[in-house]
């Protein structure tokens, strides 16, 4: 059984008026059941007064009260969601507490501040497949996220050291605040085979620098509100991989499974299990292009997440 422990705050929207699912463990819990991952759950390894089982439950968005049902022990945000992207406002925070790790793979999402980079970084020991989404020490609510991004990440990758285990650092070109942090990330993981950086672009892509070689995955195109996709692509690579398809594979039908998701999200969360299983898992509509060497300069990454 694929365990995923996903450390992330319970996170709900308000998005015009509805109360709706979100943040990095339910659009985990999303992915695997729109790729019919039987095999698979998720798990929140923490102590919270949330309710587990509603907060999994694939239903988005439901026609409520919404004040009234808010749980104290959630971060909530108020949404503006359009096709090119979304604006947060935060209504609540919740820092995590008591951390239990024990599953077969973690993804570490904060989504605002509700883990500091040692917890992170102690966090990844326990896992032999982790990601590590910078998303949440790089938000531009927290001055302190900004402008120490590059050390804060610098400063947890050299504490991981386990060349055995897969561990990936994740970051989005909009969670950068600027090229010189991007920079300092790149000259460390060229000197690093222990680390592998994802750096995603939205519908342009992403790039993977694994232990000696760079590719870059494009997904098909789809002209649908995005939210969720980063952490339905990390659970599904992180899937992969435990199902022994390698990262490549892993990377093609998690972009692939991505796309599918994003058109299918409202029939999959009126129970549509399994409607991308054949996109996670042969029908690969994405591409992939080995670079033929090491991408590991601002103007390479620009160049091949722009141009190709």
């Amino acid at each position: 059984m694929f365990v995923l422990d996903v450390f992330s705050s319970p996170t709900l929207d308000i998005i015009n008026g509805r109360l709706c699912r979100g943040g990095p463990a339910y659009y985990a819990r999303l992915a695997l059941y729109a790729v019919g991952a039987s095999d698979a759950r998720v798990r929140l390894p923490y102590d919270t007064c949330m309710d587990v089982e509603w907060y999994l439950r694939i239903e988005w968005c439901m026609e409520t009260d919404t004040l009234a049902t808010i749980p104290e022990c959630a971060t909530v945000f108020v949404l503006e969601e359009k096709n090119t992207g979304r604006k947060l406002k935060p209504l609540s925070l919740y820092k995590i507490g008591f951390e239990d790790p024990k599953g077969s793979a973690a993804l570490i999402s904060p989504v605002l501040a509700e883990l500091d980079i040692d917890n992170a970084a102690r966090l990844l020991s326990h896992y032999s497949l982790a990601i590590l989404d910078v998303q949440g020490f790089s938000r531009l609510y927290y001055d302190e996220g900004v402008t120490t991004f590059s050390e804060n990440v610098l400063a947890l990758v050299e504490q991981v050291e386990k060349a055995d285990n897969f561990v990936a650092i994740k970051a989005s070109l909009e969670d950068i605040p600027d090229f010189i942090a991007l920079d300092r990330l790149f000259r460390y993981s060229s000197n690093s085979n222990h680390i592998t950086i994802m750096i995603t672009d939205g519908p342009r892509g992403a790039l993977v620098l694994y232990r000696g070689y760079s590719f870059v995955t494009r997904p098909r195109s789809v002209n649908m509100i995005p939210t969720g996709a980063g952490d339905m692509f990390s659970t599904l690579v992180l899937y992969g991989i435990w199902k022994g398809y390698g990262l490549e594979r892993s990377v093609l039908g998690a972009a692939t499974a991505v796309s599918c998701i994003l058109e299918k999200r409202d029939e999959i969360a009126r129970g549509g299990y399994g409607l991308c299983k054949d996109s996670f898992e042969e029908k690969f509509d994405a591409s992939i292009y080995r670079l033929p060497r090491r991408c590991y300069s601002i103007d390479c990454v620009i160049s091949v997440l722009e141009y190709g």
